[in-house]
């Protein structure tokens, strides 16, 4: 019972909070007609908060390895003072504190949010590492599913506070979820993490970093970007990411051009791909602990991605590979944890995935406002072929990376 109150429920209920960040396709026409600014500078504030993720996640894996619960509650002040930055924004009809409080502060918040629970469920679920690190990746993806519920169609319909006061709403809301979550989270002590193992399970695995000299970090990461297997993985998530940040942010605008798609069904729709997200991590992650290596699950998410992607070249079809290409999308997230530990080992895994995480920042631009200009161009057919592109050239990679994986361990 221990494991689930100091691990899954803390989890869930941080994840679910800062997952809100994906469903900024929910106000960003309305901020943009408010403020009176043009669709792609607002939408810049979604590009630069999944940047600050990243780098978030990157950059503070020495807080978290530190004290968890030290981590949790910073990155909550963090994205809840970004949420009513931003509302001060829209208020101010100001689009610089907009990218204040959207794109840094709740995306470093997020960013730090996101990776605090990853490696605590792992050390309290040993024995089922996959599933445990993306049970909060999963909550992730499952929350902007929470945030399109609330907006429109739960007891508390907090479109009703207009744009002028919805994010102060939501502030309030997720505050009560994070302070639970940030007061329950903790690690395990020791003796906790190993129960019920036998001796040779406690063998195989290392559940302990060893992260107590500050002084040889630089070194280890560059240590880290000079590895092939790393820059494999990390362009793996860069490509998958951008091709997922094509359509996400902008399912909402798609959907508009096409006349069957009325104001329920894309609510519907938007809900649907947040819902699919969550499903995907899991369903890829159970998929992946039961090959005989995890790594083969990555060009399989390509080849997935690649064929469904084509459905959208009838614009009538779209929700199908939005709700498809969500899943595939949260797909890479929940199953690099336990892959980047199959071939590395536990022990400084925090500071590996943060790493690989960076690629996440960097697409974050990339794939959003490339979508943004290419939609702005060649509407909806023109990001189908960009989003296809870049699966086709991932699914190589992940094969690269596949072969690459196999050699080192045969040595």
């Amino acid at each position: 019972m221990k494991r689930w109150l100091c691990s899954f429920v803390p989890a869930v209920l941080l994840a679910l909070s800062v997952g809100q960040i994906y469903a900024f396709t929910l106000f960003s026409s309305e901020i943009a007609q408010y403020i009176g600014h043009t669709q792609a500078q607002v939408q810049f504030a979604f590009s630069l908060g999944i940047f600050f993720l990243g780098m978030g996640a990157a950059f503070f894996g020495p807080l978290v390895e530190r004290d968890v619960k030290m981590s949790a509650f910073f990155g909550a002040c963090l994205f809840l003072a970004g949420l009513c930055c931003t509302q001060q924004g829209i208020e101010y009809k100001s689009l610089s504190l907009i990218y204040l409080g959207y794109g840094f502060m709740i995306g470093l918040g997020t960013g730090i949010i996101y990776i605090t629970p990853v490696k605590t469920m792992m050390l309290w679920f040993p024995r089922h590492r996959a599933i445990a690190a993306a049970v909060p990746i999963i909550a992730f993806g499952l929350g902007s599913s929470l945030c399109a519920f609330l907006h429109g169609n739960g007891y508390l319909p907090f479109a009703r506070f207009g744009i002028l006061r919805v994010f102060y709403a939501y502030a309030v809301f997720y505050a009560a979820m994070m302070s639970v979550g940030a007061l329950l989270l903790r690690k395990p002590k020791n003796g906790e993490d190993t129960k019920g193992l036998t001796y040779e399970e406690r063998k195989k695995l290392v559940l302990e970093y060893d992260f107590s000299d500050y002084e040889k970090t630089s070194v280890f990461y560059k240590r880290l970007i000079g590895d092939s297997y790393f820059k494999s993985a990390w362009l793996f998530m860069f490509l998958n990411i951008s091709a997922g940040l094509c359509l996400i942010p902008l399912a909402k605008q798609m959907m508009a051009t096409v006349p069957c798609y009325g104001a329920a069904l894309v609510s519907a729709v938007v809900m649907a791909m947040g819902f699919a997200n969550g499903g995907g991590r899991f369903l890829f992650a159970w998929w992946s602990d039961s090959m005989k290596e995890r790594v083969h699950i990555m060009p399989t998410i390509c080849v997935i991605s690649a064929a469904v992607v084509l459905l959208g070249v009838c614009p009538m079809l779209i929700a199908i590979p939005l709700i498809a290409l969500s899943a595939c999308y949260g797909a890479g997230f929940s199953v690099i944890p336990a892959i980047l530990a199959e071939h590395y080992g536990m022990k400084d895994i925090s500071k590996i995935h943060g790493a690989v995480l960076s690629a996440w920042g960097f697409a974050g631009l990339v794939g959003n406002q490339l979508a943004c200009v290419v939609f702005d161009y060649k509407g909806i057919l023109g990001v189908v072929l960009v989003v296809l592109l870049a699966h086709l050239v991932n699914a190589q990679n992940a094969l690269w990376l596949m072969r690459k994986h196999k050699r080192e361990k045969q040595k």
